[in-house]
């Protein structure tokens, strides 16, 4: 069965836990609401005991079955999280989890596997139609950004916050389309001002000191290639607290689009049609422009491949220092010669 994220609270209602769910995307505010709806939801029905298991380099497969199987002391009902990241099973991983399926789930527990993005292939392999079979596949889709204004409306109205659709549209701007920036700033508004009727003034004066902007002024700086001041910044924005996820999907964000823009001008588009495709603003032009000249698509592929592993690192699935990768791949894409050229 397959359901949308915003389908989920209600189906939990109606038909209560399923044995199995298979949650997927690469949006992590719905990603991290989903996953808690259903953690609280089993909570709720008994599932006191949770056990996480995480795919990684290494990983024994038979870690599945032998937990799934195992007598508990302390609770009846158990709760399994397998996290897969982005990557396919492979065979080993592809028939444990159809072994799992044989004859059926195990009774009394669920298992909830999480992924990052998962492409047509993978979605037609063998283990995850049969996990389809069986049971609840979520795919987490990113909001569009012409959908987004209803979106913030909605979350706004969840605290009982009413505003003006100049308003939402500031929201929207300043947070770019991250529905976690988005959510933080909704709390905000709700923290400052309480349920109610704000407006615009009072938006902008909530918005003006937002971290996103620090860390926006980063990337800007990274973009720009001044490296003395990108590591300053950056190590400020550590010591202030600031989460990494947000840091490194901002940087991400525009390593993405430089590796887009950086093709589509080698194809032979021009450079105005690309900055209105890629919807480049008139005040980011020049940094963008001195970015483009700076690295060959080849590197900025590569740079993209570096930030997917920040991110996973973020996740728990790779091992290492964030913040290290962080500089290091904030330097490279700043200019500093690193050997991918």
């Amino acid at each position: 069965m397959k359901l949308k994220a915003n389908q989920l609270a209600n189906h939990l209602k109606k038909q209560g836990l399923s044995p199995l769910y298979v949650l997927f995307g690469e949006e992590p505010l719905q990603m991290m609401e989903c996953t808690d709806t259903l953690r609280q939801f089993a909570r709720a029905n008994g599932f006191t005991e949770r056990v996480v298991l995480t795919v990684e380099r290494g990983f024994d497969w038979k870690s599945l079955s032998q937990h799934a199987n195992a007598l508990s002391l302390f609770a009846s009902k158990r709760w399994l999280e397998l996290h897969l990241s982005d990557k396919s099973p492979g065979n080993e991983g592809s028939n444990a989890l159809l072994a799992y399926l044989q004859p059926s789930p195990p009774a009394n527990t669920v298992l909830l596997i999480t992924a990052g993005k998962l492409d047509a292939t993978q979605q037609k392999a063998k283990w995850f139609s049969a996990l389809e079979e069986r049971g609840v596949v979520i795919q987490v889709w990113p909001i569009e950004i012409s959908q987004l204004p209803e979106w913030i409306a909605q979350r706004l109205a969840n605290y009982g916050l009413q505003t003006s659709p100049e308003a939402i549209q500031i929201i929207a701007e300043r947070s770019e389309g991250h529905l976690l920036a988005c959510t933080q700033e909704i709390e905000k508004l709700y923290l400052l001002y309480g349920a109610g009727r704000i407006d615009t003034s009072q938006v902008l004066q909530a918005v003006a000191d937002s971290a996103r902007f620090e860390i926006f002024d980063w990337v800007d700086t990274v973009l720009a290639g001044d490296t003395q001041r990108c590591i300053r910044q950056l190590q400020g924005l550590r010591t202030e607290g600031y989460e990494p996820i947000l840091i490194a999907w901002a940087l991400t964000k525009e390593i993405r689009n430089l590796c887009q823009i950086t093709k589509a001008l080698q194809s032979g588009q021009s450079q105005e049609q690309v900055f209105k495709t890629y919807r480049v603003w008139q005040q980011r032009r020049s940094v963008m422009t001195r970015a483009m000249k700076r690295h060959t698509p080849r590197v900025w592929a590569e740079l993209l491949r570096q930030a997917a592993s920040i991110d996973r690192l973020i996740k728990g699935v790779e091992r290492g220092n964030v913040w290290d990768e962080l500089s290091y791949l904030s330097l490279q894409v700043a200019g500093v010669n690193l050997g991918l050229h």
